[in-house]
C-alpha cells in the first residue's frame, strides 16, 4: 500500500459509522438474525426506500459488516452479530451514539477547539454536553444505553484487578445504570455497594439491580460528586474523571479524599510512543465533545497528589482501562 492509499483509506473512513450508526438504527442486525434477507425485504420490514437501503447495505458488507450472497441477501457476519439488540457484548447502541448529531457535527468545528482550547459542542450547541443531554431525554437515552454496552465487557476485567475483600461497602461514584457495582458484588458476596447517581438515573440503577438479585446489597444515593460522597470503606470512580477539566478533576477527587477511604480511579491511561491506542482517540472526543481528558498515568498520579491523595499503584485491567489506586 502506497502513503498515498494509506491516506486515503483513513480520510474516507470517516464514511463508515454514519452507515453503522443507520443500519443500527434500523435494526438490520435483528431482522437477518435468522436468514438473509434482501434489502427489498428488508426496506418492507423497517421502513425504508429499497434502492436506498441496499447501497448502505452494499457500503457496510465492503468493511465485512454484513456479507450479500450470489442472489442479493444480506446477512450477518461476526461483526455484524454485534449491532443485534441484547446479545452479549452488543454495540448497536453504541452506533446508534455514534450517529446522533451532538456526537457528530462538532467534528466540524475541531479546528475553534484546537485553537482555543474550548470544546467544539459548546460552541456548535450554545451549551454543554450535559446541559443538553439533560434537554433531550431521548439522545440521553441512546447516550446512557451506548455507555453501558460500550463498557459492559470491561466489568469483569476491572472487577478481577483489584482485591476487593477488604472493603465491607464499596461506594460506586457516578456508577451509571450499575453495571460495574452487579459484577463487584458478584464476585463478592459479602460486600454491600452503594451508587451514586443523578436522580435522573436511579430508576434505571433501581431496574438494573433487580434484575441481577442483588437490590437488597444495594444502597441508592441521589447526589452530586462535586459536592458531596456517601461514606464507604473505598470509593470506585470509573470513567467519570475523563469528562472534566483538570481542575474539576481535583474537585471532585478532593471531595473523596475527605471520606478517608481509599480511592479507586478506573481510566483509559494514554500510553507512550507512536502505537494506537483507543485512548488517544477517546482523548479527541473529551477534547472536542466534553472539555475534559484521557491522560498518562504519570497525568492521573499528579491530579491526584494534587487533591491530597497518594497514589499507591496502577494495574492494567484488559486492553482499554487501568486502575489507579490512592489513599
Amino acid at each position: 500500500m502506497t502513503a498515498r492509499q494509506e491516506l486515503m483509506g483513513l480520510l474516507t473512513g470517516k464514511w463508515i459509522p454514519p452507515v453503522l450508526a443507520t443500519l443500527a438504527e434500523l435494526g438490520i442486525a435483528d431482522e437477518v438474525a435468522e436468514k438473509p434477507l434482501t434489502a427489498e425485504d428488508l426496506a418492507e420490514r423497517v421502513g425504508a426506500q429499497p434502492r436506498a437501503l441496499y447501497r448502505v447495505l452494499r457500503s457496510a458488507a465492503s468493511v465485512g459488516v454484513f456479507a450479500e450472497d450470489a442472489d442479493g441477501r444480506f446477512g450477518l457476519t461476526e461483526t455484524a452479530g454485534l449491532l443485534r439488540s441484547g446479545v452479549p457484548e452488543s454495540l448497536r447502541d453504541a452506533a446508534r451514539m455514534f450517529g446522533l448529531e451532538p456526537f457528530w457535527t462538532p467534528y466540524a468545528q475541531l479546528a475553534h477547539t484546537v485553537r482555543t482550547g474550548e470544546p467544539a459542542f459548546d460552541r456548535v450547541f450554545g451549551q454543554s454536553i450535559y446541559e443538553y443531554l439533560g434537554g433531550h431525554p431521548d439522545d440521553a437515552g441512546v447516550f446512557g444505553a451506548a455507555a453501558a454496552t460500550f463498557h459492559g465487557h470491561a466489568m469483569a476485567p476491572i472487577v478481577a484487578s483489584h482485591d476487593f475483600s477488604p472493603y465491607g461497602v464499596v461506594v460506586d461514584v457516578g456508577g451509571g445504570s450499575g453495571g460495574l457495582l452487579v459484577e463487584l458484588l458478584r464476585a463478592y458476596p459479602r460486600l454491600r455497594g452503594v451508587l451514586l447517581e443523578l436522580e435522573s438515573v436511579l430508576p434505571e440503577a433501581t431496574t438494573t439491580f433487580r434484575d441481577a438479585g442483588v437490590a437488597d446489597r444495594v444502597d441508592l444515593v441521589a447526589g452530586d460528586f462535586f459536592t458531596d460522597v456517601p461514606p464507604g470503606d473505598a470509593h470506585l470512580i470509573k470513567s467519570c474523571l475523563h469528562n472534566f477539566t483538570d481542575e474539576q478533576t481535583i474537585e471532585i477527587l478532593r471531595v473523596l479524599r475527605r471520606t478517608g477511604a481509599p480511592v479507586l480511579i478506573v481510566e483509559t491511561m494514554i500510553p507512550a510512543g507512536n502505537t494506537p491506542h483507543y485512548s488517544k482517540f477517546d482523548d479527541i472526543e473529551m477534547l472536542a465533545i466534553a472539555g475534559g481528558a484521557d491522560r498518562t498515568e504519570r497525568e492521573w498520579a499528579a491530579l491526584a497528589e494534587a487533591a491530597g491523595l497518594r497514589p499507591r499503584g496502577v494495574v492494567e485491567c484488559d486492553d482499554r482501562f487501568s486502575l489507579l489506586e490512592a489513599t
